[in-house]
């Protein structure tokens, strides 16, 4: 009996643990609160060109003026998935609330075609990278920049010889069905 007690007693222990972590969490993850975000990248470079980013990011943090706040912005390939340029910039002790502008660099690829990009965004306290550091965080929606020239659709016209073409198709084929039922009536 006393080890059912204990069982219950350490399984009660642990479900009240697990409800205070996610509290807490959750009170963590309120902290601060991004209300817009705004890349702005070039629509068009050459390939292994070297090109500049910036993106405004406004929000809002419970501050009591003793933590120190940052935006970080990472520029990640959605193809592979990997950071391609990470950088960020201070908000400051007091984040009540902020706008700032981060800037990225990047270098393009070395091919032709449509890159897609993704900007995550996110506020950090005291210079931290994750956990409970990590206050706020927002996938913007995804940026493309067209690399190098487009190649251009090739157009078909319509000549005066392929409408011959088709003109002399149609009548073989109306003839040949015009002798199959004179044939079939004969029959």
């Amino acid at each position: 009996m006393n080890l059912s007690r204990i069982v219950y007693g350490a399984l009660a222990f642990s479900f009240i643990l697990i409800i205070s972590l996610s509290q807490s969490s959750v009170v963590a993850a309120a902290r601060c609160q991004i209300s817009s975000v705004s890349p702005s990248l070039p629509t068009q470079a050459m390939p292994n060109q070297q090109i500049e980013s910036s993106t405004s990011v406004a929000g809002s943090c419970v501050s009591d003026g003793e933590d120190y706040y940052s935006v970080r912005v990472d520029l990640v390939d959605s193809f592979s998935g990997a950071i391609i340029s990470s950088n960020s910039t201070a908000i400051g002790y007091n984040a009540e609330n902020f706008t700032v502008t981060v800037g990225n660099s990047v270098t393009t690829p070395s091919y032709n075609g449509t890159w897609h990009l993704y900007v995550n965004v996110y506020v950090i306290r005291a210079g931290g990278t994750g956990g409970s550091n990590l206050l706020d965080y927002r996938n913007s929606t995804n940026a493309t920049i067209q690399i190098g020239v487009p190649t251009p659709i090739p157009e078909f016209p319509i000549t005066q010889s392929f409408s011959v073409v088709v003109a002399f198709c149609v009548a073989s084929t109306a003839i040949q069905r015009r002798r199959k039922q004179k044939a079939s009536v004969r029959d």
